[in-house]
């Protein structure tokens, strides 16, 4: 570790260079929208505090460009949120909004200043100024997308999600955390709780407080005795009202219905008699990976519950109805076995049955009022008090009936990433199915097809991924097509689609989920152990959980989960059939990083190539630099040549309030090669570049996955001119107005270098120098190894 080089960043920048005319007409419209704004907070009914949205343009995303120097100080109008890129919230109260109109007036219509270069120097008020495309309050159509009749449908006839989920600007645990007194807010929001409450005592009003404050929600929930009595609509039309007009209301939505997906259609009916299916039994004298498995129970048939690791029989539904979730167990232990020259892992893994969900809604809602959040909340207890020490993963192949916003995180995701943290666990969830019309046809076996075939699709943004499938801490899989007799695979067309994200990659990967249109289902078990076929991305998400747990079961000691993720997304690879550079800005919305390989293929290595991994926490202010020799059989008459992959996994911190932005520190991870000047002067240049076009924010963010904990890169050197001393260096940089947390970020880099000729000796030419180099080298795998 050592203190990082300086440079990046940039002073203020003149948004209207060249444009005078323009930029006093400009100036002139913010302040009559600021004047506006003014005359609204003070007629309020919440002591003059507010919220207001300021828009910047498409070239002030970058950080550095953020009007808090002179505009929105910090300490009198605090940044409460952001929403979609470019989208910030401030609190403000009319005498700070004056000071912010003075400074908007004064900045300069002409810049005159010069600095010591004798270059034209804009001040921080113009600059900022000229980076604001729009200062306005939230309208209604900012706070909610739904209309009064399409609640009270929702409310009649979606049990378990008769609630609204509602996102305060601020709440105790913000203010608590403020170092600021904002006395007026914290009266606003005990004003907004009181009235609240005072709407009917037959609401029942919970708030996310202390124990998970990072999720700031606050839920209202209409029990379905008042949703079926004759004042219902009275009160929710009350209700709405409130809400609409409450200045501290930011957004608010209609709550999620949990489903398995209707896409997984039984191919083989049940009927009386049905031959059953003898799986192999667990050696007793071996460990097996777990996994655990959240849905509608296992069945207790003796043949599979051999395999169980233990139990939480909460909702004890009847063997009939767990059908879902023993076809999820029977692909752990036997998936491989059921669906032969599929690439699905050979070696068993024993199961954890969750039993917290039911098809009965009436009876899901008589246990879980919060729906889904309430399920995750008893999930949190149950595994506060009976997770086995060995079980890491955790399968989830269950949907709230939500699709992802492309800028936002949602409280479903929040939750989930919080218990992932809290129990270091990693879910493995379905990216969710699509339905009736919006099936897709089958993905044509040609790249310019499968674009246009894309191109016509009809219900295109209503096959984006359900939530929580845009989790930072997590695992969410899409589902392809089984493999054909020449290996090719394909996106099944019931799969649900990314981005899920602004800034990431979802689905993460994809998994064979079976294929009723090409008639190649995928096969397991049902309740009474008898062949069963299905399909769904419920069942690709199993198979990327076994290759995870066997993961996780082979790796030398307890490793971090940043290691055991980036070692998943180094290895994985892109089907075929996606793997076209047509389709490069598209595959990875079905795909993700890819299938996962093996555990063997990601453990295992050839002579001709090495695979170095790291893994540290990335102190405040430090950056991790680790210098290495280039494998001597790499380098011939100076030139360096190899093909690299390098891939970074890390846990920044997470915050809801920052919706596009919810991931508050970025780390990278860069390879720079030696160079010597004709001078004699050394210094280390980088080789690999994110495959992004263009150098702006919105760029970096959607091609180079600026500010995801996953990054990726890879590159062939064919005749590298540079000495052979390289340097791999991971440094980080946080958002505007975010703290480094103290305790630093953790994190995990593998990198490998490979003869793309597979002929020489990498392996033992690049260990030879390390140990020379004096580095202890320490091998992740361990031999224990069990097939059934």
């Amino acid at each position: 570790m050592k203190q990082p080089e300086g440079g990046g960043g940039g002073g203020a920048k003149d948004f209207f260079a060249d444009r005078d005319v323009e930029f006093a007409r400009h100036k002139h419209r913010l302040l009559k929208q600021v004047d506006s704004i003014r005359t609204t907070l003070s007629g309020s009914n919440f002591d003059a505090v507010g919220y207001v949205k300021v828009r910047l343009q498409s070239a002030a995303l970058a950080k550095s460009h953020r009007p808090m120097e002179a505009l929105f100080k910090p300490q009198s109008s605090p940044l409460v949120g952001t929403g979609a890129l470019g989208e910030l919230y401030f609190e403000v109260t009319p005498s700070v909004l004056a000071k912010v109109a003075g400074k908007i007036d004064n900045a300069e219509d002409t810049v005159t200043k010069r600095d010591s270069h004798n270059k034209l120097k804009v001040s921080s008020a113009r600059s900022e100024v000229g980076a604001i495309e729009d200062i306005l309050l939230p309208t209604r159509r900012d706070k909610r997308a739904f209309e009064m009749n399409q609640a009270v449908q929702h409310f009649k006839h979606k049990p378990g999600a008769r609630y609204f989920a509602v996102e305060l600007f601020v709440d105790e645990s913000t203010l608590a955390e403020d170092e600021n007194d904002r006395t007026e807010a914290y009266k606003a929001l005990r004003k907004f709780r009181r009235e609240l409450r005072g709407l009917s005592p037959d609401l029942a009003i919970w708030s996310s407080g202390d124990k998970w404050k990072d999720l700031h929600l606050t839920v209202v929930q209409f029990p379905a005795e008042i949703v079926e009595g004759t004042k219902f609509e009275t009160l929710l039309e009350t209700t709405l009202e409130f809400l609409d007009s409450s200045a501290l209301v930011r957004r608010y939505s209609l709550g999620a219905a949990v489903s398995r997906g209707t896409q997984s259609t039984r191919l083989t009916p049940h009927a009386t008699a049905r031959t059953k299916i003898v799986l192999p039994q667990p050696q007793p004298e071996q460990t097996y990976p777990v996994v655990g498995i959240v849905d509608a129970g296992v069945s207790r048939d003796r043949s599979i519950a051999a395999w169980s690791a233990g139990m939480v029989d909460y909702m004890r539904e009847p063997d009939s109805e767990r059908d879902h979730g023993t076809f999820i167990a029977g692909l752990l232990v036997n998936g491989a076995g059921f669906n032969p020259n599929q690439q699905i892992e050979e070696d068993a893994c024993k199961f954890f049955d969750y039993d917290l969900y039911t098809e009965d809604k009436a009876k899901f809602e008589g246990n879980f009022e919060k729906g889904f959040i309430d399920m995750l909340l008893q999930l949190d207890a149950e595994l506060s008090q009976s997770k086995p020490d060995n079980l890491r993963v955790i399968n989830l192949s269950l949907n709230p009936e939500l699709m992802t916003d492309q800028n936002g995180y949602s409280p479903y995701a929040a939750l989930l990433d919080q218990i992932a943290d809290k129990h270091d666990v990693i879910f493995v969830i379905s990216a969710g199915n699509l339905d009736g019309a919006q099936v897709r046809n089958r993905w044509p076996d040609e790249a310019t097809p499968a674009l246009q075939q894309l191109a016509s699709y009809r219900q295109l943004g209503a096959d984006r991924i359900y939530v929580p499938g845009e989790t930072a801490r997590n695992i969410t899989v899409g589902a392809l097509e089984p493999m054909d007799s020449s290996g090719r695979t394909r996106p099944a067309p019931y799969t649900r689609r990314g981005p899920a994200t602004s800034a990431g990659i979802k689905p993460d990967f994809a998994h064979i989920g079976g294929c009723t249109a090409g008639n190649t289902p995928l096969v397991s078990i049902d309740n009474v152990c008898a062949r069963m076929e299905d399909e769904g991305t419920s069942f690709a998400a199993p198979l990327v959980a076994k290759t995870l747990a066997l993961l996780d079961h082979r790796t030398e000691g307890k490793q971090p989960r940043e290691l055991l993720m980036a070692l998943m997304y180094h290895f994985a690879r892109m089907p075929r059939l996606l793997d076209h550079k047509l389709l490069k800005d598209v595959c990875k919305d079905f795909a993700g990083f890819g299938m996962p390989a093996t555990v063997d293929d990601m453990l295992a290595t050839d002579d001709n190539t090495i695979t170095l991994i790291f893994k540290d926490t990335l102190p405040l202010g430090r950056e991790l630099s680790f210098d290495f020799v280039w494998p001597e059989v790499l380098i011939k008459n100076g030139r360096t040549r190899g093909n690299v992959e390098l891939t970074i996994a890390y846990s920044p911190p997470l915050d809801r309030l920052h919706q596009a932005e919810f991931a508050r520190v970025n780390i990278d991870a860069y390879l720079r090669q030696e160079i010597v000047s004709e001078d004699g002067e050394a210094s280390f240049h980088g080789r690999l570049k994110a495959d992004h076009s263009g150098k702006l924010e919105k760029n970096l963010i959607a091609h180079g996955a600026k500010w995801w904990p996953v990054k990726h890169y890879s590159k062939p050197f064919k005749r590298l001119e540079g000495t052979s001393n390289w340097r791999l260096v991971v440094d980080s940089i946080t958002r505007a107005g975010a703290l480094y947390p103290k305790e630093g970020v953790q994190f995990a880099v593998v990198l490998t270098i490979s003869d793309p000729d597979k002929e020489e000796p990498v392996f033992a030419s690049a260990r030879r120098a390390l140990i020379q180099q004096g580095v202890s080298l320490v091998d992740v795998r361990t031999s224990a190894r069990v097939r059934t």
